[in-house]
């Protein structure tokens, strides 16, 4: 196999097969319109056949409109390997290929959406004025009338066609949340590659003095950057007791959940850092210490009176 790497050993344990792929060859064979249309085909083809098989040739070609048997092989040729795959029913998309198609339709990279700005059913902790939340080209951000930042997440433009801004809200928390999840588990939730959630010291201007979590993706150079209390948002304690409040966290509004907007931070040690939470969760007092990893490694949450 040309510029691959294989592995095996004689024990039966696994093989693994490891294909670079130029990105720039790779993503220069969508750049015909011929071949978009292909892998719009496919989808097309199994949206009338849900439980079809690969797709014929003669198939895809009727889908596509072109009578030149050659000239529909030749495009359908670019695409193979990186996104289509020929088999012995016919031909089929790579993972690759369905993401392309996922993207098209979530509208990733041509969908235009503005919404907004509008008022939330909410108001900013820390001046108490009004949150609106407005969405534009794939971003949803919410601030309050001064400009304080309370939401930003990424949601793809399909979803806001006849969405309205509170769906969105709901949408984004969900995704966040997720995210959020994967990255405290030492994975990116953009590229699937290894991260290392840490906490850091920063400097506020309201407080002198602040600790955030954070992660960045060597990878793909995503990056998170939120209140520490975050790393209590999935820990299955915490989770329990809002819960329990009648509050689950998935159905709240991020700025207004205590763990991440009222949380006291004092740092029980420098290097490696290490911190001690205090929150008031409803009536119920809850402290947790926090390692450099992002890691919850004590918490102190009473059962709810409730």
């Amino acid at each position: 196999m040309d510029d691959a790497e294989t592995t095996a050993s004689g024990d039966g344990a696994e093989s693994h097969a490891v294909e670079d792929v130029d990105p720039a060859a790779a993503f220069a064979a969508l750049g015909n319109s011929t071949r978009v249309e292909i892998l719009q085909a496919f989808r097309e083809h199994h949206l009338a056949n849900p439980t079809a098989s690969p797709a014929a040739f003669s198939t895809l070609r009727k889908a596509v409109g072109i009578r030149d048997s050659g000239q529909f092989r030749y495009h359908l040729e670019q695409l193979r390997g990186t996104f289509v795959e020929k088999c012995d029913e016919g031909y089929r998309l790579t993972y690759a290929g369905s993401k392309v198609i996922d993207a098209i339709i979530a509208g990733t990279y041509t969908g235009r959406t503005r919404l907004g700005p509008v008022a939330l059913d909410s108001s900013c902790s820390r001046c108490g004025t009004a949150a609106h939340a407005s969405y534009r080209d794939g971003v949803l951000e919410v601030t309050c009338e001064n400009d304080h930042p309370l939401f930003y997440w990424s949601v793809p433009p399909n979803a806001a066609v006849g969405a309205s801004l509170e769906e969105l809200v709901e949408l984004a928390t969900t995704l966040a949340l997720q995210s959020y999840e994967l990255v405290a588990d030492g994975t990116c939730s953009e590229c699937y590659s290894a991260v290392e959630p840490t906490i850091r010291t920063v400097d506020s201007e309201d407080t002198g003095g602040s600790v955030r979590f954070s992660a960045r993706c060597r990878a793909c150079a995503a990056t998170w950057d939120a209140p520490v209390g975050f790393v209590l948002l999935d820990h299955p304690e915490i989770e329990l007791l809002y819960h329990q409040q009648g509050r689950p966290i998935s159905g709240q509004y991020w700025w207004e959940l205590e763990v991440v907007d009222r949380t006291e931070i004092a740092v029980l040690e420098e290097d490696p850092l290490r911190v001690r939470l205090s929150v008031t969760i409803g009536d119920t007092a809850v402290r947790a210490t926090v390692d450099e990893s992002a890691r919850v490694v004590d918490l102190d949450c009473p059962p709810s009176a409730d």
